[in-house]
C-alpha cells in the first residue's frame, strides 16, 4: 500500500527540485517531508517499493532516498533497488538512508560487486543529524551526477526509501543474528523520530513555540510507542525461551472476556458485540489471555474503517473454548496468511499504519503455552475472523 502527496509537484513553475521519498513508516515520512518542505524541496512520498519506477517517470524527481535497513534473511531489496535506478536513470542520485552500520560501511567503501552497482550518492545513517541530513541531500542534487563519474566509486546518489519486507522465510527459521538486526531497526525507528524532533524543537524554541510544541507532542508519541515496542521485544524473548510466568487459575472465560472488551470500548457508540454466553471455565492465566483477547481487539480496530462493527463470539467445541473475532477490515492477502504469525511481519495492506509487528507472534505463543491454538479462519475484503482456542478446565489438578 502507498501513500503519495496529494499536490503535484510544480518544479517548474516554482524552480523547486523535487525529491523522492519511499518510505511506508509514517512517522518517518512525514518527518522528513517536513524537513524537505522547510528547505525548499519538492517532494512526493511513496510507501510501495513497486511504485518506484513509475513513480521516477512521473516526477522526474532530483533525487531518491532509499531505506536501506535488513529485512529478512537474505533480502537484499533496496541494494536490488538502487542498482535498477541506476540502470534506468543513471544520472538519478540515490541516498542509502539507514540504520544497519554494515550497509553503511559497504556502501561507503563501494568494494563489493552490488554496492558498486548501486552506486549510493550518499549515506544518512539513523538516528540522523537534521544539519547532516540535509548537508548530505544538498550535495547529491547540486553535484554533477554522470554514470561514469559514479562508476566502480561506490557511493552514488539519492536515497529511495523503503521499509524492510519479509517475504523471505518464516522468521521461525532466522538466526538470533537475523532476529536481532530487525528488534535494532524496529528500535531505531522511533528513536531517529525522537532524536529528529527534538532537534526541531531547539531550532524553534524561540521564533515559533508553536512548532516546538508540536513536535514536543510528537516526542512523546514516539516515546510511548518505543516504550510498548520494548514490553513487546521483552515478551518475545520470554516467550522464545519458555520463561513467560503464567499465573495459573480457574476462571470463567465468558466474564473476562467481557471484562476486557469492556477495557477496549473507547467512542460514544459502541463498536463490539459480544453475547455473554453461559460459563465456560477454563485454567489460565486471565492476564495473559485478556493480552491475547486485547491484541486481536486491537487489531480488528485499527485495521476497520472507523465506527465499523466487531463481533466476538464464544463457543464450546469439543474439549475446546473457542474464541471468535471478526472485524471488517482490510483483511489478509491469500499469499500473505502464512507468514502473519511471523515476529515483525507487517503485510502489504497494513505496513502504512503504526504497529510492530509482534502482537499477533505473541499471542500465538502465548495460547501455545495454555496448549491452546491461535489462527486465522478466514479473511478477504470484508474483513478477517481470528479463532483463540484454550483447552477447557479439567476437574483434576491442572498439568
Amino acid at each position: 500500500m502507498a501513500t503519495r502527496q496529494e499536490t503535484t509537484p510544480k518544479t517548474e513553475s516554482l524552480g523547486k527540485r523535487c525529491v523522492l521519498l519511499v518510505e511506508d513508516e509514517p512517522t518517518l515520512s512525514k518527518l522528513v517531508g517536513k524537513l524537505l518542505d522547510e528547505e525548499g524541496y519538492e517532494h512526493v512520498s511513496i510507501a510501495d517499493h513497486k511504485q518506484i519506477a513509475d513513480a521516477i517517470v512521473r516526477w522526474r524527481p532530483q533525487c531518491i532516498i532509499l531505506d536501506s535497513d535488513p529485512g529478512s534473511p537474505g533480502h537484499e531489496r533496496s541494494w536490488v533497488d538502487a542498482a535498477a535506478i541506476r540502470r534506468a536513470h543513471p544520472d538519478l542520485p540515490v541516498l542509502m538512508f539507514t540504520a544497519d552500520p554494515a550497509s553503511m560501511a559497504e556502501a561507503r567503501a563501494g568494494t563489493t560487486a552490488r554496492s558498486k552497482a548501486a552506486g549510493y550518492a550518499g549515506v544518512i545513517d539513523k538516528p540522523f543529524l537534521v544539519v547532516e541530513f540535509l548537508a548530505t541531500l544538498k550535495h547529491a542534487v547540486d553535484a554533477p551526477q554522470t554514470s561514469s563519474a559514479r562508476d566502480g566509486k561506490g557511493i552514488a546518489a539519492e536515497a529511495i526509501s523503503v521499509f524492510p519486507d519479509l517475504d523471505g522465510p518464516a522468521s521461525a527459521n532466522w538466526s538470533v543474528a537475523d532476529f536481532f538486526s530487525m528488534a535494532v531497526h524496529e528500535l531505531r525507528t522511533p528513536l531517529t523520530s525522537i532524536d529528529g524532533h527534538a532537534q526541531l524543537a531547539q531550532r524553534f524554541i524561540a521564533k515559533d513555540p508553536l512548532r516546538a510544541a508540536d513536535s514536543l507532542a510528537r516526542i512523546r508519541e514516539q516515546s510511548k510507542r518505543m516504550n510498548r515496542l520494548i514490553g513487546d521485544l521483552l515478551d518475545q524473548a520470554r516467550v522464545n525461551v519458555g520463561a513467560l510466568s503464567l499465573e495459573v487459575v480457574t476462571f470463567d472465560l465468558g466474564v473476562a472476556t467481557a471484562i476486557t472488551i469492556g477495557l477496549h470500548e473507547h467512542e460514544d457508540t459502541p463498536r463490539i458485540t459480544f453475547a455473554t454466553p453461559k460459563t465456560v471455565r477454563i485454567q489460565g492465566d486471565p492476564e495473559r489471555i485478556a493480552q491475547i483477547l486485547g491484541n486481536l481487539l486491537d487489531n480488528a480496530r485499527k485495521y476497520s474503517p472507523p465506527g465499523s462493527g466487531i463481533d466476538v463470539s464464544l463457543t464450546v467445541v469439543g474439549a475446546e473454548a473457542q474464541i471468535r473475532v471478526t472485524d471488517r477490515g482490510v483483511g489478509v492477502p491469500d499469499d500473505e496468511r502464512g507468514r502473519i504469525f511471523a515476529p515483525f511481519y507487517r503485510t502489504s495492506r497494513t505496513r502504512d499504519i503504526p504497529g510492530t509487528g509482534l502482537g499477533l507472534h505473541i499471542s500465538r505463543r502465548i495460547a501455545e503455552q495454555h496448549h491452546g491454538r491461535l489462527w486465522l479462519e478466514s479473511s478477504g475484503g470484508a474483513g478477517s475472523v481470528f479463532v483463540l482456542a484454550l483447552p477447557l478446565a479439567q476437574t483434576g489438578p491442572h498439568r
